[in-house]
C-alpha cells in the first residue's frame, strides 16, 4: 500500500511492536491502537501495521489475524548447525542458513540464554552469533550443535550422536519448507537480495502450518535445502568447467521428467558432492555399462547401424515361383523335398 512521503520511522514502529509483543500474540486492531498510543503518532494505522509485517520477517502474521514475533514462533523448536571450526575458547559462532532465524532476531534485540547472558549479532555484520564466554560447548570442526528456543531463551548443546531424525521426518521438513519457499520471483536475479528474507518467512509459515516441524532435531537447513539462496549453483563451477574442457561433449534437454525424480536426482547429487549435470551423466553411464543390458554386446563397432548407399541398386533375394500347385514338392516324399532345396 502506498503512503504519502513523510518522516515516519519504520524502525521505531518495528522495535516498539517487538517490545509490546513480548507478552505473546495480539490482534492486529488492538496492536495498532496500542502502537499509536505508544508512539503518539496518528499515522500508525491498521494498514501501516500490515505493511510493516509484510516487509519484515521479525513479525509474523497469523491466519486468525493476530501478530506475533518470529522468536515466539520458534518457541519449542530446535535448529541445528554444523560448525566449520572448533569452538574451544571462542564466543562467536559463525552461522549460515541453518541459524538464519535466530541471527535475524538477535540483530534486532539480544536473545537471552538459559545459562545466563544473551546472544547478539556480530557487531560488523558478520554472519555470526556472539555470546558470553563459555556459552558454547567445546566441539571440533564438523560437529553438530543444537539451539533450542525455550520461552524466549536459547539453550545450546552438542549432538554427539547426530540428529536422530528419520529420513521421513527430514523429507517432511524439506517438503513443507520447499512448498513455502517456492516463488516465481526467485527465477530472476532481481530477487537475489531478498532470498534470505524469503527463506526466513518460509520457516515461520512452515511452523505456523506445522508447530511440530522442528520439535525433533533434524539436519541443518543448509543441508536439507541445498544451496537454497542461489538461483544457479556456484559450488561446482570449476568442476563443470573442467568437465566441458575434457573433450567433445553433447548437450540435450530432458522434457517431461517427473518433479519427484528431479528432486531425487538433486538430493543424491548433493549427497555425493556432485553437480546435477555430472550426477545425471554418471547415472546414465552406470545404466549403460553396469546393467544386464550391457552384457555381451560385442565390440562397439558393431553398434553402428550399417548405412546403405542411396545410389546402390536394391538387392532382392530370389524367391522360387510356385504358381502351379502341382509343381510344389510333396512334403511326405524326402527325395522331392531334397530336390526342391537343391534348386
Amino acid at each position: 500500500m502506498n503512503h504519502e512521503a513523510d518522516d515516519f520511522a519504520p524502525h521505531d514502529l518495528l522495535s516498539t511492536a517487538f517490545r509490546v509483543l513480548a507478552s505473546g500474540p495480539l490482534p492486529i486492531d488492538w496492536l495498532a491502537r496500542r502502537l499509536r498510543t505508544e508512539l503518539r503518532d496518528a499515522r500508525v494505522t491498521r494498514e501501516r501495521l500490515i505493511d510493516t509485517v509484510m516487509s519484515t520477517t521479525l513479525l509474523v502474521g497469523m491466519p486468525d489475524g493476530r501478530i506475533c514475533r518470529l522468536l515466539d514462533v520458534l518457541d519449542g523448536q530446535t535448529l541445528t548447525h554444523r560448525v566449520e571450526a572448533a569452538t574451544t575458547g571462542r564466543t562467536d559462532l559463525w552461522t549460515n542458513v541453518s541459524l538464519l532465524p535466530l541471527l535475524v532476531c538477535a540483530a534486532l534485540d539480544p536473545i537471552p540464554l538459559v545459562t545466563g547472558g544473551a546472544l547478539t549479532a556480530a557487531e560488523f555484520g558478520h554472519p555470526a552469533l556472539v555470546g558470553p564466554p563459555g556459552w558454547m560447548p567445546d566441539v571440533p570442526a564438523g560437529a553438530l550443535l543444537a539451539l533450542t528456543v525455550e520461552r524466549g531463551r536459547v539453550r545450546i548443546e552438542a549432538l554427539s550422536d547426530g540428529v536422530g531424525s528419520t529420513p521421513a521426518q527430514e523429507q517432511r521438513v524439506r517438503a513443507i519448507l520447499g512448498r513455502h519457499i517456492r516463488d516465481e520471483a526467485w527465477w530472476s536475479d532481481v530477487a537475489e537480495p531478498n532470498r534470505e528474507a524469503e527463506l526466513n518467512r518460509a520457516v515461520s509459515h512452515g511452523l505456523i502450518e506445522d508447530p511440530e516441524l522442528f520439535r525433533t532435531p533434524v539436519s541443518p537447513l543448509i543441508e536439507l535445502l541445498h544451496d537454497v539462496l542461489s538461483e544457479h549453483s556456484r559450488a561446482h563451477v570449476f568442476d563443470d568447467a573442467a568437465a566441458w574442457d575434457a573433450g567433445d561433449v553433447v548437450s540435450f534437454v530432458v522434457a517431461g521428467m517427473p518433479e519427484s525424480l528431479y528432486a531425487e536426482f538433486n538430493r543424491r547429487a548433493t549427497r555425493y558432492g556432485m553437480s546435477l549435470d555430472r550426477f545425471v551423466i554418471a547415472t546414465l553411464g552406470h545404466c549403460a555399462w553396469r546393467t544386464p543390458f550391457a552384457e555381451d554386446l560385442g565390440p562397439w563397432e558393431s553398434w553402428e547401424v550399417p548405412q546403405t548407399q542411396p545410389s546402390a541398386p536394391a538387392i532382392l533375394r530370389a524367391v522360387q515361383s510356385m504358381s502351379d500347385p502341382e509343381d510344389a514338392p510333396d512334403p511326405e516324399d524326402p527325395n522331392a523335398v531334397e530336390g526342391a532345396e537343391s534348386r
